[in-house]
């Protein structure tokens, strides 16, 4: 029998060891080949999030080049980016969350980040960041944030609901004419206030 000499090529984010036998992954992620090499990508790219998919849990960043549709979830233990539309469920992120072109929430969706929120706008929706929230305009959602939300685009506007920061909100145009509530809260960490909720409950 002949022997075949096989050698391991390989790319990014692999190691291999001094008798090269053996290759390492040196982060969380999806294993591919491409044109022989072998690679090891921290993100997963979809095209919409959906049916066809399921929800989605992943160890790296998500990148959504579409939509994400109601009642599918996205938990990832890096960032979530979303390029198209995204409707009312759950999405939460051990970094940042990016939304493009924003989230209408139908009063059921969430975002959860360790990091920051960006989003076009948020409406109808619930959202925490031990980060920043960065927005062009809220209407009828909850946002907390650890640092502070900044509503600062041309209309820059808060409209009904909640809004919370421990450091400062940052806002153009705040409340309506038309009498929606529009509840601002400066100088409180949430999760705090959300504690101490819980506790005055219980008592």
């Amino acid at each position: 029998h002949l022997v075949e000499t096989v050698h391991l090529s390989y790319g990014l984010n692999i190691d291999i060891n001094e008798d090269n036998t053996v290759l390492t992954s040196k982060v969380d992620g999806h294993v591919s080949i491409v044109n022989g090499e072998l690679f090891v990508n921290n993100f997963l790219e979809l095209e919409n999030v959906d049916l066809s998919t399921g929800n989605i849990e992943y160890q790296g960043n998500v990148i959504v080049n579409n939509n994400v549709l109601s009642n599918f979830t996205i938990k990832a233990h890096g960032d979530i980016e979303i390029r198209g539309g995204v409707e009312g469920a759950f999405r939460e992120a051990d970094g940042n969350i990016i939304l493009r072109r924003g989230i209408n929430g139908m009063n059921k969706g969430t975002l959860v980040a360790e990091g920051n929120v960006v989003a076009k706008f948020l409406e109808n929706c619930r959202v925490k960041a031990r980060g920043r929230v960065i927005t062009e305009s809220i209407l009828h959602s909850k946002v907390e944030a650890k640092d502070a939300v900044e509503v600062l685009s041309n209309k820059g506007f808060i409209t009904g609901g909640t809004v919370c920061a421990t450091n400062a909100v940052k806002v153009k145009n705040l409340g309506s004419p038309m009498g929606a509530d529009t509840e601002v809260v400066v100088g409180v960490d949430p999760a705090v206030s959300e504690r101490v909720a819980e506790l005055e409950k219980m008592i």
